[in-house]
């Protein structure tokens, strides 16, 4: 009975105490951040299944490239205020993201999906 309590009670101490600690969260960038994240660099990762690199221009153009299909041009920016990621694609028109620090890089949020990447420095679309 008294092993039965003890296991009890240091199982809620530890339960509060790592309550307490501030445990790896993924967290939104702020525009700032995510203009100088993304301006002049490649994102790398996997859009529905599909590997992409997309490059984003200083002057508001991005490239996608994904491995199987057409690379596509299209517009890119920040929303100072929200600070998300606005994409612009002649199909789909205008779309926010939010752009997560997250514990293995980066992602893109919209609603309930997320999509993580990682960043290479300059345009590093074939290699």
């Amino acid at each position: 009975m008294y092993r039965r309590t003890f296991t009890a009670i240091a199982a809620a101490l530890l339960l509060g105490v790592t309550g307490s600690i501030s445990i790896a969260q993924d967290t939104a960038l702020s525009a700032s951040e995510v203009e100088s994240l993304l301006t002049g660099n490649t994102a790398q990762g996997q859009w529905d299944g599909n590997n992409y690199r997309s490059f984003f221009g200083a002057d508001g153009v991005t490239i996608y490239a994904p491995s199987k299909g057409d690379t596509l041009t299209g517009k890119w920016r920040v929303n100072p205020e929200t600070g998300e990621y606005d994409s612009f694609w002649d199909t789909i028109g205008w779309t926010a993201y939010t752009v997560l620090r997250t514990e293995e890089g980066f992602a893109w949020q919209r609603g309930d999906k997320s999509y993580p990447f990682s960043v290479l420095e300059g345009r590093r679309l074939g290699d």
